[in-house]
C-alpha cells in the first residue's frame, strides 16, 4: 500500500554519491574533454572574452584558414568559446549531453563520433555557405568566411547519434528538443555558430537512424496520445519564446529575427513602407527603428503573443481542445500578417536605376519564413487534433466569449466616437480609414518607427485610445483564456455531475469491468430516480455500452429495460458489449441474440497455493525477483514519487512504440486511467530504483462493499527480467488474499475459447478471423494464453444485439470505440499489417 514506498537504499545521500561516482567512472572521455576545455580557457585567458586575436587561427576554423593549410583548426576550435556565457553553456553540454552519449555508445565510439561529427558538420557548413555565396544570398552567403568556435556541433552530433540506443520515450523527447532548439536559434538568432549547430544536429540524427536500424529497431516509434501532447506542447513553447531570444542576442540575423519587433507597431501604409523600403535591395528597412511605443502599455502588448502561446502550450499538454484552436488561430494570424508584408512589398513601385523586383525578392527571402514556420506549426497541430479531446465546458466558453467580445465592443465604440468627433471621416478617407486604424490597434506587426508620424497633430485622447486599446483588449483576452484553461477540465462527453453519480452507483454494485465506465469518453443513461445507470458511447446511431448496468444489484434488470426503451425512443441501435449472463433472460425475451466476445479469467485467491508443476513458472519468477532485489511496490499513481511516475510513463511509451497502430481504448486503459485515487498500482522495482514492470487494479463493489479487484494496465520494460508479469500477478494474489476472495485478470478481447457455444456460427467465425488477424498487432490471444497459466475460472462475456442487420453498424462502433483516434492513414497501415 502507499506506506510501502521506501527508498531502496537506507542512506539516500550515500546512494546518490555512489551513483554519481559510478557515472563518472563510466564517462572518462567526457571528463577528459571537459578538463581540456576548461584548462585551455584558463591557460589562454579566454574564459571571459574569448580567445585573443593572436590565437584566432588556432582557436577557430574557417574557410580561409583551411585554405591556408590549418586543417588542425577544425579540431582545436572545439576547446574554445567566445565569452563567459558560451563557456558555461558549452561546459554543461559536454557534461550532460556528451556524458549521456558515452553511457550508451561507450568511450571509443563516443570519441569517434565526437571528432567525426565535428568534421562532418564543419564540412557541410562550408559547402552550403559557399553555394549560397555563389547564389548571391545575403544571409548564409555572408557566413562563408565566418570563424567557427566551440564544441556545440560535435556534442549535438554525438548525442543524437546515441539517441538511436535510447528508449523510445527519451529518444523522441531528445530528438524533438534538439531539433526544435537548433531550429529556433537558427531562425531567430541566425549566427554562424547556430547554423553549424543545426548541421551537427542533422548529422547526428542521421547517424542515430543508422545505429537504430543497425540494432534492428524501427526509425519511427509510435507514441501514445499523451506523449504526442507532451512533444507538441514544448515545441509550441520553444517557438513562442523565439522573439525573446532575439532580444538577448546581439545583432540577430535569422529569418525570423524581425519578430523581435512584434510590439505595438501598426501595419504600415503603402506610402510609409515605400518611404522606408522603396528602391532598396536591403531588408534592413523592414526593421526600421526600435522605438515603437515606450512605457508599460508597449511592454504589455510586446509579450502578449509569447504569454498567450505559453499558456496554450500548458493547455496542449493537458489535452485541452480550446488551447489547440487558440494556438492554431495565433499561428495562422502570424502567417497571414507576415503575408501582408509580402503583398505590401510587392506593390512598391520600381525606381529607376534599381534592379526590377529586387525589393520583392529580398523581402520574400526574409519574410517567407515568417509565413512558412507558423503555418507548418498550425498544420502539425491540426494533424494531431484527435489527441486533444478535453472540451471546455459551455459555461466557460460563453464567459470567455462575453469577456472578449464585450471588451472589444467597448474599446471600438470609444475610439470610433473620438475619431468621428475629431474629423476622422475627412482626414483619413472615410470608413475605410477607420477600419484600417482599428485593425492597427489589435494586430501589431514587425514595423517600427511609424507611430509618431501617424499621430502627429492628433488629439491626446485619440492617441491614448489608439495606444491603450490593444494592451487592454489583449490583457483581458489573456486573463479570460487563463481562467478558462485553469478551470477543472471537464470530461469529454459526460458532465462532471453525471460522472460523480456514476461513481457513486458503481460503489453500490457493478461487475468486473464497471469501473471502466468512469473513463473518457463514456456518457451515461440513468433511471429517473438515478438509482441505476449504464455507461455507453454513441457512434453514429449505435449506443454501445461498456459492460452491464451498475447500481444496486436488484435494480439491474429494471435499469437495462429502461435503457432499451430509451434507445427505442431515440432511434438508437443498442449494442450491449462485454456483458455477463445476468442480462440474458431479460434481453432474450426482447428478441436479442448474443455472441461471445471475451473470456474473463478469475482467481480464487484464498484457496490458491503456488504448488505443483503447473505453478513452476510463477515460483521461478518469485525466486528470480528475490535474487535480483526486485520488490513489489503498491500505491496510488498520484502518491508515487515523481521519479517512479516518470519511469512508469517511460515503460508505457516503450511498450506503445513497438506497436504498428495507436493504443486502444474502451476496455483497455492507459496511463491517463491510472490517475484515480481508487485505482491501485503495483510496480516491480529493482534495487537501483528502476521500474521493470507495472500493473493496475480496478475496484469491484457489491452491496456497497469492495469484493474484487480487476487487472487492467499491464506494461513491462524492454530490459525487465524474464517472468516480471508473473511476479506482479503473484504479488497481487499475495497482497489481496486477505481482503477479497476473488480477483479478476479481466477479459482478453476477441480471444474466446472454442467451446463458447450458443453464438451464431457466422458472426462467431468472423470474430474468430478478426481475432487471429489482430494477434500479430495486439497479441490478445497470447495475453489470454498467459493468463491461463494461473489456472483461472472462466466466465464468458457477450455482445447482445437485436438484429443481424445491425451488426455492421455495431462493428463500426466497436472499431471507433477501441481506436478512437485512428486516421485514414493509420487505418491503411493497420490493413497492411493484417494482410502481412
Amino acid at each position: 500500500m502507499p506506506g510501502d514506498l521506501r527508498p531502496a537504499d537506507p542512506s539516500l545521500v550515500g546512494g546518490v554519491l555512489r551513483r554519481t561516482l559510478t557515472h563518472f567512472r563510466a564517462v572518462p572521455f567526457t571528463l577528459a574533454v571537459l578538463g581540456v576545455f576548461l584548462a585551455v580557457s584558463a591557460v589562454t585567458g579566454s574564459f571571459l572574452a574569448g580567445p585573443p586575436a593572436s590565437l584566432l587561427g588556432f582557436a577557430s576554423v574557417s574557410a580561409p584558414g583551411l585554405k591556408a593549410g590549418h586543417w588542425w583548426s577544425m579540431f582545436t576550435s572545439l576547446f574554445f568559446a567566445t565569452n563567459l556565457p558560451a563557456y558555461l553553456a558549452a561546459s554543461l553540454m559536454i557534461l550532460l549531453l556528451l556524458g549521456l552519449a558515452e553511457r550508451y555508445l561507450g568511450t571509443l565510439r563516443t570519441a569517434v563520433f565526437f571528432f567525426a561529427g565535428q568534421f562532418a558538420a564543419v564540412t557541410v557548413f562550408l559547402l552550403v555557405t559557399q553555394l549560397f555565396r555563389f547564389a548571391g544570398d545575403v544571409w548564409l552567403g555572408r557566413m562563408a568566411d565566418a570563424r567557427l568556435i566551440g564544441p556545440y556541433a560535435a556534442v549535438l552530433a554525438v548525442v543524437l547519434a546515441a539517441s538511436g540506443l535510447l528508449p523510445a520515450l527519451w529518444q523522441r523527447r531528445l530528438r524533438t528538443a534538439a531539433v526544435s532548439g537548433a531550429l529556433l536559434l537558427v531562425l531567430y538568432s541566425g549566427h554562424a555558430e547556430t547554423v553549424v549547430g543545426l548541421v551537427g544536429t542533422l548529422v547526428g540524427l542521421t547517424a542515430g537512424w543508422w545505429i537504430q536500424g543497425d540494432q534492428g529497431g524501427p526509425h519511427r516509434h509510435r507514441s501514445t496520445g499523451g506523449e504526442t501532447r507532451n512533444l507538441l506542447a514544448p515545441t509550441v513553447a520553444i517557438f513562442a519564446v523565439g522573439p525573446l531570444v532575439t532580444a538577448t542576442v546581439r545583432s540577430p540575423t535569422g529569418p525570423l529575427a524581425l519578430l523581435r519587433d512584434v510590439v505595438v507597431n501598426p501595419v504600415p501604409t503603402l506610402a510609409q513602407l515605400e518611404a522606408n523600403c522603396g528602391g532598396t535591395v536591403d531588408v534592413g528597412c523592414l526593421a526600421g527603428g526600435q522605438a515603437g511605443f515606450a512605457g508599460p502599455l508597449g511592454l504589455v502588448l510586446a509579450v502578449v503573443p509569447v504569454v498567450l502561446l505559453l499558456m496554450c502550450a500548458d493547455g496542449l499538454r493537458k489535452g485541452r481542445r480550446l488551447a489547440l484552436w487558440i494556438t492554431i488561430a495565433v499561428q495562422l494570424a502570424v502567417a497571414a500578417l507576415a503575408a501582408v508584408y509580402l503583398l505590401l512589398i510587392a506593390q512598391i513601385p520600381h525606381q529607376p536605376g534599381k534592379p526590377a523586383g529586387a525589393v520583392l525578392s529580398s523581402g520574400i527571402v526574409h519574410i517567407l519564413p515568417l509565413v512558412a514556420v507558423p503555418l507548418l506549426l498550425a498544420v502539425l497541430l491540426w494533424a494531431s487534433r484527435r489527441q486533444f479531446r478535453v472540451e471546455t465546458e459551455p459555461g466557460s466558453r460563453r464567459s470567455l466569449g462575453l469577456a472578449v467580445g464585450g471588451t472589444w465592443l467597448v474599446l471600438v465604440s470609444s475610439y470610433s466616437a473620438v475619431w468621428f468627433g475629431t474629423g476622422g471621416m475627412v482626414r483619413d478617407g472615410g470608413l475605410r480609414g477607420l477600419a484600417a486604424e482599428l485593425v492597427r490597434q489589435y494586430l501589431p506587426l514587425p514595423f517600427s518607427g511609424v507611430f509618431n508620424r501617424v499621430f502627429q497633430g492628433r488629439s491626446a485622447v485619440e492617441a491614448f485610445l489608439f495606444g491603450a486599446s490593444g494592451p487592454v483588449f489583449w490583457t483581458v483576452c489573456l486573463a479570460a483564456v487563463w481562467i478558462a484553461l485553469r478551470r477543472r477540465a471537464p470530461r469529454r462527453d459526460a458532465g462532471a455531475g453525471d460522472r460523480d453519480v456514476a461513481r457513486r452507483l458503481i460503489r453500490q454494485g457493478g461487475d468486473s469491468l464497471s469501473w471502466m465506465a468512469l473513463w473518457e469518453p463514456n456518457k451515461y443513461w440513468f433511471t429517473p430516480d438515478r438509482s441505476g445507470g449504464i455507461a455507453y458511447q454513441q457512434h453514429g446511431n449505435v449506443a454501445l455500452t461498456l459492460a452491464g448496468p451498475f447500481g444496486p444489484a436488484d435494480r439491474h434488470a429494471e435499469t437495462a429495460a429502461g435503457f432499451l426503451r430509451y434507445c427505442a425512443d431515440q432511434a438508437l441501435i443498442p449494442g450491449l458489449y462485454s456483458c455477463t449472463d445476468e442480462l440474458w433472460p431479460l434481453v432474450r425475451n426482447n428478441g436479442f441474440r448474443r455472441v461471445a466476445v471475451a473470456q474473463e479469467t478469475r482467481l480464487a485467491v484464498r484457496e490458491l497455493e503456488f504448488k505443483g508443476k503447473d505453478w513452476q513458472n510463477v515460483r521461478t519468477a518469485l525466486n528470480r525477483a528475490a535474487k535480483t532485489g526486485v520488490r513489489a511496490v503498491w500505491g496510488r499513481y498520484g502518491d508515487f514519487p515523481a521519479q517512479l511516475r516518470a519511469q512508469l510513463r517511460e515503460v508505457s511509451e516503450d511498450w506503445a512504440a513497438q506497436k504498428e497502430v495507436p493504443e486502444m481504448g474502451f476496455t483497455l486503459g492507459g496511463i491517463d486511467e491510472l490517475d484515480d485515487d481508487d485505482v491501485l498500482c503495483c510496480l516491480a522495482v529493482d534495487g537501483e530504483g528502476r521500474v521493470q514492470g507495472v500493473t493496475s487494479w480496478l475496484p469491484v463493489f457489491a452491496d456497497g462493499k469492495l469484493v474484487r479487484w480487476t487487472l487492467d494496465f499491464m506494461r513491462r520494460s524492454h530490459d525487465a527480467f524474464p517472468g516480471v508479469m508473473e511476479f506482479l500477478i503473484a504479488s497481487a494474489i499475495l497482497e489481496h488474499r486477505n481482503t477479497v476472495e476473488v480477483i479478476s485478470l479481466s477479459g482478453s478481447p476477441l480471444a474466446k475459447d472454442a467451446d463458447t457455444a450458443g453464438a451464431p456460427e457466422g458472426l462467431a467465425g468472423i470474430l474468430d478471423v478478426v481475432g487471429r488477424a489482430l494477434e500479430p498487432v495486439y497479441g490478445f490471444r497470447s495475453l489470454a494464453s498467459f493468463k491461463s497459466r494461473f489456472k483461472p475460472e472462466y466466465r464468458t462475456l457477450y455482445l447482445y444485439y437485436q438484429e443481424p442487420l445491425h451488426l455492421p453498424a455495431i462493428g463500426r462502433a466497436l472499431s471507433l470505440a477501441y481506436l478512437p483516434g485512428l486516421s485514414l492513414r493509420q487505418s491503411a497501415r493497420l490493413l497492411r499489417t493484417l494482410v502481412r
